[in-house]
């Protein structure tokens, strides 16, 4: 799979170094893909007022910072990857998106963090660049230090919506490339709500209604399999209900390690997320997640004129690189 071309890994958010199995899989992908890696640390822009950080404390800090950028930059070229380090201050998911933007990064990977209550599993900047960072975004969880035995692509085929089928579509391609890749075992599921009969009606009409919806969406789900060549044959999943709960609750019973699944958007609609799905599934897994946005995708956030950038004490620029 040569998917991936240029690669952004969130390697520390000014708060620790980066863990090692995401790391390791930051170089294997880029690796495997023949592209460019580069690692971006983000300071809190709060780090950089004088009133609030000492300019001692802070440039102790961005010593710090460098000198563990610049011992990874060390161990990947050591492996042969192209890498680059970026060393930047402000609000995190701005300053990540913004440099997707600039710099035309195909994927960001990001360990996903702690969510802000014991109910959410990954952090409110990995939520925000879900919804809005235009690339793919994988967050990697400590199981894939050890490979990928379970894959799971989530889809949802709809011969009404081309943009959703051209989502699934990704993601079946992706889904099947990194099984090959990693000689895992590959799942797909399609989880669908049962819509449109009144709630008064009869038994009889009921359960043949039912039988009727769930040949036309197998029929769907058979149509799409069919046009993506899997290899060996797929774990296959039809499940009716809710698609977050279900597709968690599949997730966990099946002991996957990585879901692969779309952000469904509008494309012409700046920042329009459909996160009743793909939200609620994000909070409630505990694997590693890649998702995948539509083509024509429209971040909500405003690139960012290098020449308009703020400087801070130590003379690096908010959203620039640190010598």
């Amino acid at each position: 799979m040569k998917r991936f071309r240029n690669i952004l890994l969130v390697a520390g958010l000014g708060d620790g170094p980066v863990p090692r199995y995401l790391f390791a899989r930051a170089l294997t992908l880029s690796k495997r893909n023949t592209a460019k890696l580069t690692l971006i640390d983000v300071v809190p822009r709060l780090g950089l007022i004088p009133e609030v950080l000492p300019h001692e404390v802070l440039e102790l800090t961005l010593s710090h910072r460098r000198e563990s950028l610049r011992r990874l930059t060390e161990r990947a070229r050591e492996q042969g990857i192209e890498v680059e380090t970026a060393l930047v201050a402000g609000t995190p998911f701005l300053e990540i998106t913004r440099r997707v933007q600039l710099f035309r990064h195909d994927l960001v990977i990001t360990d996903g963090g702690r969510g802000e209550d014991a109910a959410s599993l990954v952090d409110s900047t990995t939520m925000h660049l879900m919804r809005k960072c235009p690339c793919a975004i994988w967050v990697a969880r400590p199981t894939s230090s050890t490979g990928y035995k379970r894959i799971l692509a989530a889809v949802d085929p709809d011969p009404t919506d081309a943009e959703r089928n051209s989502l699934n579509s990704t993601i079946m391609e992706l889904a099947v490339s990194l099984a090959k890749l990693e000689a895992s075992e590959l799942h797909v599921v399609h989880a669908w709500e049962q819509f449109g009969l009144p709630v008064d009606s009869s038994v009889d009409v009921w359960v043949k209604w039912q039988e009727t919806a769930r040949a036309e969406v197998n029929r769907r789900f058979c149509e799409l399999l069919s046009e993506h060549p899997v290899g060996s044959d797929p774990q296959v999943h039809l499940v009716g209900g809710r698609p977050a709960p279900s597709i968690s609750r599949l997730a966990r019973e099946e002991q996957i390690d990585l879901l692969v699944m779309g952000t469904v958007c509008r494309t012409g609609i700046r920042g329009f997320f459909i996160g009743n799905t793909a939200e609620g599934v994000l909070q409630r897994v505990d694997c590693s997640l890649l998702t995948v946005k539509p083509r024509g995708f429209v971040s909500p956030i405003q690139p960012v004129d290098d020449s308009n950038r703020l400087s801070g004490p130590s003379g690096v620029r908010r959203g620039q690189t640190a010598p």
